[in-house]
Order: structure tokens, then sequence, then C-alpha cells
């Protein structure tokens, strides 16, 4: 009996979402270990960026930093959404998600190197929790993509009228929309964060 339960709660996993969040994951890593073997004119590069990407939450009030947050967060997303209308967008619609884990890990690995340890978590603080609810929506919007690619894929091998595309489509414009919902919260929290903490570091 208590294996049926375990094999229901197994059954009960996302495996898509599981995928894509591993495969984003992947990314920070490899960001991470791209950092560690950069030249110093790239990481002065870097440093510059970062301390850009602090300087402007210190001095932007919200409005500014919530569109700047929402339009990055947005960008990614509407890249999946368009991925997604190609049958064979799937490899595509996974190295976005590479590409964003990538630059996520660079900038945590430069914030580790280059602040002052005193005040590492409040950087933390003040780039984790927005960019986990992001990433959180990225990968979603990724795993929608994908199903939506994989849907238009075997249609192609349909030599036959298909019905209900429509209907498909209109539903995976809805899901997009309550996505675009989640970067709507990230940069509210974004927002918060950076107006809380920003002027502390």
């Amino acid at each position: 009996m208590q294996y049926k339960t375990n094999r229901n709660q197994f059954q009960d996993i996302d495996i898509s979402f599981a995928f894509m969040t591993g495969f984003l994951l992947l990314g920070v890593i490899f960001g991470t270990l791209s950092y560690c073997f950069m030249s110093e004119g790239t990481v002065e590069l870097l440093s510059k960026a970062t301390k850009g990407y602090i300087d402007f939450r210190k001095s932007s009030d919200f409005g500014h930093i919530l569109i700047d947050s929402f339009l990055v967060s947005s960008l990614f997303i509407g890249i999946e959404f368009i991925f997604g209308l190609s049958a064979l967008g799937q490899l595509p619609e996974l190295f976005v998600l590479l590409y964003r884990g990538s630059g996520l890990g660079i900038i945590l690995s430069q914030a580790y190197d280059s602040i002052d340890k005193s005040k590492l978590v409040l950087v933390i603080l003040l780039i984790v929790p927005s960019c986990i609810v992001s990433c959180y929506a990225l990968c979603v919007a990724a795993k929608e993509a994908v199903r939506m690619s994989g849907r238009l894929l075997r249609l192609m091998a349909v030599n036959r009228p298909v019905l209900g595309l429509l209907d498909h489509f209109k539903n995976y414009s809805a899901r997009f929309a309550a996505i675009e919902a989640m970067a709507a919260v990230s940069a509210a929290l974004d927002c918060i964060l950076s107006l809380t903490l920003a002027s502390k570091i």
C-alpha cells in the first residue's frame, strides 16, 4: 500500500517543469564556471555592469525600476512565446533557459568576488528573490513553448485538416498572459527590495 502511495506521488511530479528548471540551473553552473576562467579585462567590464545594476537601483524611483525589471523578464518570456509558434523551436527554447541561467550565474559570481563581504547578504537579498520568481516564470514559459512546438511538429505529419488549432493558440496565449503576471510580481518584488536594500550597499 505504501508502495502505491509513493508511486502516485512520483507521478504527480511535473517532469517537464523539472527538466526546464534543471536546464536553467545548468546554465547557472555554466555561468559560474565561465566567470572563473574569464580574462581580467572581461571581469572588469562585468564589475562595472554589476555596479551599474546596483547604482541604478540606488538612484532610480519605483517606476523606473519596475519598468526596467519587467521589460527584462518580458523579453525572455516573449522570445519563448515566439519560439513556441515554431514546430522546430524546441532547441532554441532550451537555449534561452541556458542563456538566462548563465547570466545569473555570472552576476552572482561577480557580486561575490567584488562586493564587500560584509554586504554580501544584502546583495544576495537584492538580486536573488526577484530572480527566483522571474526564473520560475521563464521555466513555465519554456514548458508551454516546448509543448506548443511539439504539438505543431506532430500536426506537420498529419495529412488532413486540423480542427481546434485556433483554440490551442488561444489557450497558449492565455497561459503566457498569466506568465506575464508572474513577471510583473517579480518586477514589483525587485522594486521593493531595491528601495529597501540598495541604499545600504
